[in-house]
């Protein structure tokens, strides 16, 4: 049964390649603007990553993924986003510092004891952050909760899971095209990825 749920699962939520589906449709008329948004948050997190031996990374990490996280759902959602919304985790940059420093604790210390905790943890946590973008009033604390209970509720571990592993062939897919193929994979999972918690949240 849970190789059915790593392509579907009987809720009525879109199948993980209907995700992947629409996130390339959605793209067709924002190439542009979705490739540029992934080269402008790999640049910062790399320049940031550099500043204080990842001083740097684990401060503003929270705040950039924030941004980047909300102009893929938009993608998603049909709207083209405006490049200054990449920096809208700035305006909730303590709350997005929290929820990043409690993500990585929480999967640190899971991985720690064992791999398998750290990767319940990282699953039942991915939401978080879309959760937070979404509904900022949540806070840190809440939007933990709520992507745990997204995660969790009618076996939707396994579809996360399961479009993780699409994504990582996509990927790949896209590394084996010369590299080329990555400026078009890299922004397709993101966006697939935003409209997973899209689907899960549901209306």
């Amino acid at each position: 049964q849970w190789i059915r749920y790593l392509v579907a699962n009987p809720c009525d939520i879109r199948a993980n390649i209907d995700i992947l589906s629409r996130a390339w449709q959605q793209l067709q008329r924002r190439w542009l603007v979705a490739i540029a948004l992934t080269l402008l948050h790999s640049l910062i997190s790399f320049v940031v990553g550099s500043v204080g031996m990842g001083l740097g990374s684990l401060i503003l990490s929270g705040a950039l993924t924030f941004g980047f996280n909300r102009t893929m759902l938009q993608i998603y959602r049909g709207e083209t986003p405006q490049f200054d919304s990449y920096f809208d985790g700035f305006q909730h940059f303590l709350q997005t510092l929290i929820l990043f420093l409690l993500i990585t604790a929480i999967c640190m210390v899971g991985f720690v004891m064992l791999l398998i905790p750290g990767l319940i943890a990282a699953v039942g946590l991915s939401q978080a952050f879309y959760v937070l973008q979404d509904r900022p009033e949540l806070g840190a604390i809440e939007a933990l909760k709520e992507s745990w209970r997204l995660v969790w509720s009618q076996g939707n571990f396994w579809k996360v899971v399961g479009l993780g592993f699409l994504s990582l062939f996509v990927i790949l897919l896209g590394a084996l095209a010369f590299g080329i193929g990555l400026f078009f994979a890299i922004p397709v999972v993101s966006v697939a990825g935003a409209g997973l918690y899209d689907e899960l949240k549901g209306p």
